[in-house]
Order: structure tokens, then sequence, then C-alpha cells
């Protein structure tokens, strides 16, 4: 369970305040973790928010993401965090609440699934696909029209092209992105095959403490209600009287505690430090855990 679920509201206000005294400034020529490999879409997001140049690192999952930036062994990392066509990705969010990081920016990035094997290979030789479960369900009316062949999950949509590409096996194929087959020496046999045109992946830019960057105009929190009757209305309503636009809000069950659950809410606007403390203050005392995720750019708004 994570420090802040341990926490009181004191504590977690207390948290905040520290938080917010010990930001710092953009990290020059950072280290960003992704889960994945070469050509994933975690990569492509990294390099669309840092640049070309930048130093990454591939990791195996999403926990290992945090735990490198938690030990130190990255200045940030770039995450999923929810598709236009599938939704919220929890494992994601679940992590945010347990490693208690601040999302210091946020990329989107279109995504165009291609079907990918080995050079020589075509359609008709096809027995067995591999990718990530969002890769199979974005791309499902496609699959839909090849009944005879094998779905297997796979860790990464790159992890898969890669394995592929590795395997010197006729008969396999992956889902992965453009870049992913170029980079892996793999022939495309269809592209664009997700169902959805606007196939659109937010991802998150996440650091191990709060940054002062040039322009927040967007805010993440999460926090715990108590159980009584108008809990939620009553705090939705302070965003209502203060005018500010609710984009995105999120529930995830909190961990060993049966139907209690955490709430990850996402609000626009440019808000003075002054007034901001001030509706946080009134946040505060409507919730029993609070946490302050982050202040940043919004991709688009």
């Amino acid at each position: 369970m994570s420090t802040f679920l341990t926490m009181n509201q004191e504590e977690c206000l207390m948290r905040y305040r520290e938080s917010q005294r010990s930001t710092r400034q953009p990290v020059a020529d950072p280290i960003i973790a992704y889960a994945g490999t070469t050509g994933s879409y975690a990569e492509e997001a990294a390099i669309s928010f840092f640049g070309e140049a930048s130093h990454r690192l591939a990791h195996g999952s999403f926990s290992d993401v945090f735990k490198s930036l938690t030990g130190g062994g990255a200045d940030y990392g770039v995450l999923p965090i929810e598709n236009s066509s599938t939704g919220s990705i929890a494992a994601v969010y679940d992590l945010l609440s347990r490693f208690t990081c601040s999302i210091t920016g946020e990329v989107e990035l279109a995504i165009h699934h291609c079907l990918m094997a080995l050079p020589g290979t075509r359609l008709s030789d096809i027995r067995e696909v591999y990718s990530h479960e969002q890769g199979f369900s974005q791309s499902a009316d496609f699959l839909s029209a090849h009944p005879d062949w094998k779905c297997i999950p796979w860790h990464n949509t790159a992890i898969a092209a890669e394995m592929v590409a590795a395997s010197g096996n006729p008969h396999f194929a992956a889902i992965a992105s453009e870049r992913a087959a170029r980079l892996h020496g793999l022939t495309l046999l269809a592209q664009s095959i997700n169902a959805q045109s606007t196939n659109t992946t937010r991802f998150v830019v996440v650091s191990p403490v709060p940054e002062d960057r040039p322009r927040h105009n967007k805010i993440s929190l999460v926090f715990n209600l108590p159980h009584q009757v108008g809990a939620l209305y009553h705090l939705l309503g302070i965003f209502e009287r203060n005018h500010l636009n609710l984009c995105k809000i999120e529930s995830r069950p909190v961990p060993g505690v049966p139907w209690e659950y955490l709430f990850f809410l996402d609000f626009l606007g440019e808000v003075p430090a002054g007034p901001l403390d001030q509706i946080l203050r009134e946040v505060f005392a409507s919730t029993r855990q609070f946490y302050f995720l982050g202040n940043y750019e919004a991709a688009h708004v």
C-alpha cells in the first residue's frame, strides 16, 4: 500500500505543502524511462516530448519504470494512461497512487497498428499473432476476419515485433507500429488495422518530484472520500463554483480494502497560486486522503 494511502488529512496537507516547496526545474539532458523496447509507442511518445536525441532507457514493465524513477535510475518516465478506443490503463493509475510520483507533462500520440512478419511471409502463412492486449483489442475488427489465427498476448507491441524478428518463424506475426517493423527488419502485411482511424493514446510524463515548468493549465489530483451521502457530489461542486473544467474522473479500488475507492481527477484552468491553494483547501476539507499529482501543460485544450 502506498504512503499516500496510510496518511491522514493533516499529513496529506503537510506533504502537499512540502512538495510545492521542493519543486525542481526541468532536468537538462535527462534519462527517460519507458516500458517496452526500441520502436514502442512509449518510445515514440518520449521522442515527441523530449526529442530524438534524448537518452531513453527501455524497461520490462510499467512497475519497473516507477522503480527506476524513485530509485534514481531515471529523471522521467513516459507511460500510457488512456486510449481513445479502449479507455483508461488501470495499471498505470494504480502505480501512480502506489509510488506517489508527479505528473509534469503529457503527450497524445496517434496509434496506427500494423501487422508485420518476416520478409517473404504472406498473409496466408500466418498461424500465430503476438501483441499487447491493447493491440488486439484495438484491432479486433481486422482480426475477426482471420478466426484461424491464434492471438497470443505479449508484454508490449514492440517486444512482440522484436520476438517475431528473432524467432525466424514464417508463421508468426506481430501487431505493432510501422516504426517497430522498420527497426526490427519486418515486412508490413497490413497497415492501419485498428478499428478507429482516430485511435489515440495519451501518455503522461512522470517525475519523482514536482517541477516548475513555464506553462500550467492542467491539474491532476487523487483522493479518497468518506462514506457519506453526497460526498462526491459536494466535492465536484467545488470545481463548478470555481468555473473549472473537469476533463477526466477515474475510480480505482483501494488495495486490500473491499469497496473503497480512489478517485483520480483532471481539470483544466490556469489557476494562480493563491486561488489554487484555496481551492485545494476546500478539497482537503472534503476528502479523507488527498495527493496532488501535478500541474502541467495539457497536450490540447
